[in-house]
């Protein structure tokens, strides 16, 4: 959930009582930059059940695994996986919880900031558009008149 409110958009669902968009809006922004930055394994956990009347635990999406924590706290699950995988160093965990922030570093897994994710996901994605209307204007540049017949005839 922390992760959830950095991000306004996002945060305009919860304010409306709109959980599941909230939450598919997040996988939606993860899915996008984990596949650009080609991460293996995404594993998501949120708090509480899908929806209200599922008894959905874990699902995929896209091709990222979804854990849902159903009575327990999303928390516990994070612990529970970080115990349970052989190379906790291997994983970095995105959260501003100070007790799971304590335990990864205990177990010596890698930790971000929710604050620190979304900063470093605007800037990637400002990055990318950016480069992509540079892209455009270079394309709209005016050339020279014998550039131009040198393009169309010589290539």
């Amino acid at each position: 959930m922390n992760l959830i409110y950095k991000f306004p958009d996002l945060t305009s669902f919860l304010v409306d009582s709109q959980l599941e968009e909230a939450r598919q809006g997040l996988l939606s922004y993860l899915w996008q930059y984990y596949k650009e930055k080609k991460m293996s394994e995404v594993l998501v956990f949120f708090d509480g059940k899908k929806l209200s009347d599922a008894d959905c635990y874990s699902e995929v999406y896209e091709s990222m695994s979804v854990h849902y924590s159903h009575a327990k706290k999303a928390d516990d699950l994070i612990i529970g996986y970080l115990t349970q995988t052989p190379i906790p160093s291997q994983c970095l965990v995105i959260t501003s919880d100070k007790e799971i922030v304590n335990f990864a570093r205990k177990v010596r897994a890698k930790r971000k900031t929710s604050e620190d994710f979304y900063t470093e996901w605007v800037s990637y994605f400002q990055a990318k558009e950016d480069a992509e209307l540079n892209q455009i204007k270079e394309g709209l540049t005016e050339m020279p008149e014998q550039d131009y017949w040198a393009k169309q005839f010589l290539t």
